[in-house]
């Protein structure tokens, strides 16, 4: 195994015959899944396991199956604090009922954005660059329509990170960051930052106190740690992903790829005036076979492991159709261009050359 695949995916398990007295800390945001039957049976909760940080992790489950028992409840919910909870609470399907009313536009159509503002519309959430097909907004030409409107614009930007694009210098309000993805970049933080002007900055800090939405310590310092060397991991991630991404195109068995980087993205002009530098890690494709084509992919591949997530040092994929859109419906996702075949790649720090060789093997 050549040296840089060795360091990204090496010193992971360590077998043991013993258990541990005392339950141990699972420092990890993302779980590894082998076949799409576990994918379905854990997420449908017909079999126990775990899926994302956000969702909880045996530490969660552990304190939520103490804590339940001793109060004679059936089933208890780890927040980040009680306050969390409260929130929590208050806030999961009830926006609409608080007041707060939601309008979803292709954000890639600046001016369908404009068209569907109206006069108590606040703000404008968009995402960089969006998941899983990978599709720009063109954040310079939105951000002064909204701001002569006095509508905030905010951006998520966690699948581009500040190393590949940032919002701010482009006329956006405020950024957001899911600090579990490239800036911590170790698969081992589950965290989010806003970033923006100071004024709406300590207003936003004040909410956050009040909610109990903090940040461990230990994440925190985990993260900051992580973002030391967001540059270098982001060229090299960029890069290699812009390799894989080309090689796919020579694949029969690929109908399409997205990646901003290649001249075939439909937005590719903008991409290169927005990310001049790097074009992200994050690489998407369409299987010709479908579902089917998509369990042989999981069955063959090798160093590309499928966990719901991305932003690690170490290469992972997944499923849309099946993890982040599984809610949707088929036609709603047919409408939005998620196909039965597609696949989305986070792009690590292996050897580009063993990774197309992985993929050429799992889709062949």
């Amino acid at each position: 195994m050549d040296f840089r695949t060795l360091a990204a995916r090496g010193g992971r398990d360590v077998p043991s015959a013993s258990r541990p007295l005392t339950p141990p800390i699972y420092q990890t945001n993302v779980y590894v899944f082998e076949d799409m039957d576990t994918v379905e049976s854990v997420w449908e909760s017909k079999k126990p396991g775990f899926v994302y940080g956000r969702y909880g992790t045996g530490n969660h489950a552990m304190l939520e199956d103490l804590v339940a028992a001793l109060e004679g409840a059936e089933a208890a919910v780890a927040c980040a604090s009680g306050m969390g909870a409260t929130t929590a609470l208050l806030f999961g399907d009830e926006g609409r009922r608080l007041g707060i009313e939601t309008d979803f536009v292709d954000a890639t159509d600046t001016g369908a954005i404009v068209k569907a503002l109206r006069p108590t519309t606040r703000a404008v959430f968009v995402e960089a660059i969006s998941n899983p097909l990978l599709r720009l907004v063109d954040v310079p030409a939105l951000a002064p329509e909204l701001a002569r409107r006095g509508v905030d614009l905010i951006v998520d930007a966690s699948m581009a990170s500040p190393a590949v694009f940032r919002p701010l210098e482009h006329g956006a309000t405020m950024v957001m960051h899911s600090l579990t993805k490239f800036i911590s970049g170790h698969g081992d933080v589950t965290g989010g930052l806003v970033a923006g002007r100071a004024e709406p900055m300590a207003r936003i800090r004040n909410a956050m106190i009040r909610a109990g939405t903090n940040l461990g310590p230990f994440d925190a310092w985990l993260a900051t740690r992580g973002a030391r060397t967001l540059a270098v991991r982001m060229e090299r991630q960029s890069a290699t992903a812009l390799a894989l991404a080309q090689g796919l195109e020579r694949l029969p068995a690929v109908s399409r790829v997205y990646y901003p980087g290649l001249a075939s993205h439909p937005q590719h002009a903008l991409a290169a005036r927005l990310m001049p530098s790097l074009s992200g890690a994050m690489v998407s494709f369409d299987l010709r076979g479908g579902a089917p084509a998509v369990e042989r992919f999981m069955a063959r591949a090798r160093l590309l492991e499928f966990a719901p997530s991305f932003g690690d040092v170490a290469t992972t994929w997944t499923y849309p159709a099946r993890t982040s859109h599984r809610r949707v419906s088929d036609e709603a996702k047919a409408a939005m261009g998620i196909g039965a075949g597609l696949v989305r790649v986070s792009v690590g720090l292996e050897d580009a050359a063993e990774l197309l060789a992985d993929l050429e093997g799992a889709v062949s």
